[in-house]
């Protein structure tokens, strides 16, 4: 029993040995991430056209206890050199009154910026006073839960690579 034991110990010694050998380092060597001490500098897109009342528009499921109705502009979508993806958000209330806002999605640092509100009744975008880039939240910690399920789509997996990649996300990941 005691010839048992002191094998034991010695292998664990060993592990312990080899373990304390390996070089350590307080974070992960091979994880290639986003460049945090780099500058990121926002490209300026211009507005986008009023949405007509042709336009295809596509339901955003939050969850089932959620109660508005959000859409996205299908069309409006495009995605940027700067890792932004702007797109035409209707957050539509269930009396059916239309809450339109053009936004884009800064992916790397997980932030949005509203560009534009809604005129409906003069079909046209009305600039906020003071528009900076927000923090959406993690999928732990939703702030915002359709913006989050927007950040899930776009962004999660890195920024879709063709429209038709672009539309599978949003057919798999916010339709649902």
């Amino acid at each position: 029993m005691n010839i048992a034991k002191t094998v034991l110990v010695t292998m664990l010694l060993s592990v312990c040995t080899l373990a304390l050998a390996r070089k350590e380092t307080l974070y992960n060597e091979h994880y290639i991430g986003p460049d945090e001490n780099q500058a990121w500098e926002e490209l300026a897109v211009p507005m986008p056209a009023y949405p007509t009342a042709n336009e295809q528009w596509a339901n955003i499921y939050v969850n089932q206890t959620y109660t508005g109705q959000p859409k996205l502009m299908l069309n409006s979508i495009s995605i940027q050199t700067d890792h932004t993806v702007h797109y035409i958000l209707n957050q539509q209330s269930n009396q059916g009154i239309n809450n339109l806002s053009t936004e884009a999605i800064h992916c790397p640092t997980r932030r949005m910026k509203v560009f534009g509100f809604g005129d409906d009744v003069n079909k046209r975008w009305i600039q906020p006073r003071n528009s900076q880039w927000k923090v959406i939240g993690t999928t732990l910690n939703q702030l915002d839960k359709v913006r989050s399920v927007l950040y899930q789509t776009f962004c999660e997996d890195g920024l879709p690579r063709n429209q038709q990649e672009l539309m599978k996300r949003i057919t798999t990941r916010a339709m649902r």
